[in-house]
């Protein structure tokens, strides 16, 4: 072979190892590129989680507010009728007292102070019942 023919090689040769450098190069940096972006997404998706975290944690924590008020709600709707019962007894009595003659001695200032008393609790008692 000439020198020539041998050169032509070497160059050939040169150019092919010139073209597999630049494709390893182009591959780490794809590579690197690919990494950085995964890097990016999982990033990404950590803040979604988190926030998505934030958002159970708070919806949570309204849920049991909300079934402790619930709780105490019925409760109260509980002691209420545990207080209606004895009132239903007094009105049966009374019942029975309007049943029998009364006599009537008292005078227009104690009418009016019974009648005062008696639109007290009748508030009170629209109250509760506003409650339940």
């Amino acid at each position: 072979m000439s020198e020539t023919a041998l050169e032509t090689l070497h160059k050939k040769r040169a150019e092919l190892e010139n073209q597999w450098s630049t494709q390893l190069q182009k591959q780490k940096t794809l590579e690197d590129n690919i990494k950085a972006l995964e890097e990016k997404v999982q990033a990404q998706l950590q803040q979604k989680i988190k926030t998505e975290d934030q958002v159970i944690d708070t919806l949570e924590t309204k849920q049991k507010d909300l079934e402790k008020r619930l709780q105490e709600l019925q409760e109260q709707q509980v002691a209420s009728q545990n207080i209606d019962e004895p009132t239903t007894e007094n009105t049966e009595t009374k019942e029975q007292a309007q049943e029998q003659p009364m006599e009537i001695t008292a005078s227009p200032s104690d009418a009016t102070q019974e009648l005062n008393e008696e639109a007290k609790g009748n508030r009170k008692e629209d109250k509760k019942r506003k409650w339940m």
